[in-house]
This record gives C-alpha cells, sequence and structure tokens, in this order.
C-alpha cells in the first residue's frame, strides 16, 4: 500500500488561493453536430438522443454520442503515429505503445510559453480551395527570436503556437467547412530544437500539428521523441508570452489514439 504523503496545509491553502483568485481563461472549442472539428474524412460527430426524462427508462435526458478520437480540442498520444517498436513500419519506436490513458496528467500542465506566429497568416499566398496555398511553417528562427525577447524556454513549459487560426474559422457549419488545414505549424526541426529544450508538450489552435503539404514529418518528430500535440486549441490571444498556467484535462480512454478534453489557462494579476 502506497502511503499518503503528508501535506503541507500552510501551501496547500495558498494554492487554494492562488486558484480561486486566478481569471481561468477557456481554451476550448466546442463540439457538436454543428461544428466542424472532427476529420472531414473521418467519423462525422453524431449525438443521439437515448431517453428524454419519462421515455423509455426514467426521469433524466441522455445522449450517445459517436466521435473520432481526434474531434475538438485533443491531444495526440504518441501512438497515433508511432507504431509499435516490434511492428516493423515506418517511424516505429518504443514510444509507439503509448496510447492516452498511459500519458501523465503532469505532461499536459506547465506554465505556458505562447508564441505568435499570427504574421505567418497575414504574408502567406492565399490558396483557391483552402484559405492559404499551404501550411506556413514554423522555423527554429522563430522559437530563436521569441527566446531573445522573452528568454530561454525552460523543460517545464508547455510551447503554445498561437495563429488565430480557431477564432477566425472555427464557426458552425457550412462556413465552418473552411476550417481547413492549411494553418501555421512547426517544421521537424523546429519541434527537434523544442526536444533539446526539454519540451514534452506543444499545442496549436490549429487543426493539427502537422503541415497540410507534409502532416507526418512534424508528427513523427513531435510524437516518436514523445512528445505530445494539443489541438484545435483557441483563445491564445488571451494568454500573454509568459506568465500562464496552463492545463489540459483529457478523457481517460482505454488505448485510445486521441484524448478529447478541456484546456484552459490560469492568470494572476
Amino acid at each position: 500500500m502506497t502511503a499518503t504523503p503528508e501535506i503541507n496545509t500552510d501551501r496547500a491553502a495558498q494554492l487554494v488561493d492562488l486558484i480561486t483568485s486566478a481569471t481561468i481563461v477557456d481554451l476550448s472549442v466546442t463540439t457538436g453536430e454543428r461544428w466542424p472539428c472532427h476529420p472531414y474524412e473521418g467519423q462525422k460527430f453524431g449525438q443521439f438522443q437515448m431517453n428524454w426524462f419519462t421515455w423509455p427508462r426514467g426521469a433524466f435526458v441522455e445522449y450517445v454520442q459517436v466521435h473520432d478520437d481526434h474531434t475538438g480540442t485533443h491531444f495526440d498520444a504518441p501512438c497515433h503515429q508511432i507504431p509499435p517498436a516490434d511492428s516493423g513500419l515506418p517511424a516505429a519506436n518504443e514510444f509507439g505503445s503509448i496510447t492516452v490513458e498511459q500519458v501523465p496528467l503532469g505532461q499536459m500542465i506547465g506554465p505556458a510559453a505562447v508564441i505568435d506566429v499570427t504574421a505567418l497568416v497575414e504574408n502567406a499566398p492565399k490558396g483557391e480551395e483552402t484559405r492559404l496555398k499551404e501550411s506556413p511553417e514554423i522555423l527554429p528562427e522563430h522559437i530563436l527570436a521569441w527566446e531573445e525577447q522573452h528568454g530561454a524556454l525552460t523543460g517545464e513549459e508547455i510551447v503554445l503556437f498561437r495563429s488565430d487560426w480557431s477564432d477566425r474559422y472555427y464557426v458552425p457549419l457550412p462556413e465552418g467547412w473552411g476550417y481547413d488545414r492549411s494553418h501555421p505549424a512547426p517544421r521537424a526541426e523546429t519541434i527537434e530544437l523544442l526536444h533539446e529544450r526539454g519540451i514534452r508538450a506543444i499545442g496549436t489552435d490549429g487543426r493539427g500539428i502537422g503541415l497540410m503539404q507534409d502532416d507526418y514529418s512534424p508528427h513523427w518528430a513531435c510524437l516518436g521523441r514523445n512528445i505530445v500535440c494539443i489541438e484545435n486549441l483557441t483563445n491564445l490571444g488571451s494568454l500573454p508570452p509568459r506568465g500562464a498556467l496552463f492545463v489540459f484535462a483529457s478523457h481517460k480512454f482505454e488505448g485510445a489514439s486521441g484524448g478529447m478534453g478541456r484546456a484552459f489557462g490560469f492568470l494572476t494579476t
């Protein structure tokens, strides 16, 4: 039996006071049948009423929901694009067996380092069938420029790429079909630099960590190093470059490759 740790009641009270006095910023998109966040080529979100207060089961309302495990604000577990080590498939390694329920909560809780890449959207060529011609690439020099202004990244931080993509384009259908994959995303070399800094979680307010023109390389670079990706965030412009606490709490679904959940930030004054 594991011994219960001794609690420092004074520090616990300080923590409660800090949390209850903080401003909580919701960083999650809304999901549902009217919203665009399921993969268009995959399982569409469905919600089905199973009971309405008296019929057929009792005095309550109840629904069944069907959705892809990468719907809405969610995180990618390493197994999403990293095959198991013994599979013989490309990009396979020891992290390919890590599913959602195995990822520690602490890996997705930490100080937020918000890197503003909105200029990449403004300066990118427009697409004919997509918002942009291709995904603008977040390069290592963008990380280095941010560090020169705000200080070096540290391993306990969670890097959040702010493009305002979901703020602009995540709207109810049919307009929501314009929430496409041409959002900014990091190159593999950028993720390698973050790994050198000790970063273990990356977030984006686009549909995913992958580039529209190259979905695999960023995912392999990230998940293949046991860095989790938190995708479909929103409202990142409400956080400062540094100074907020970021939290993502996922469903604990055994064997899942992606975990839907709620993301939020704590701001103190």
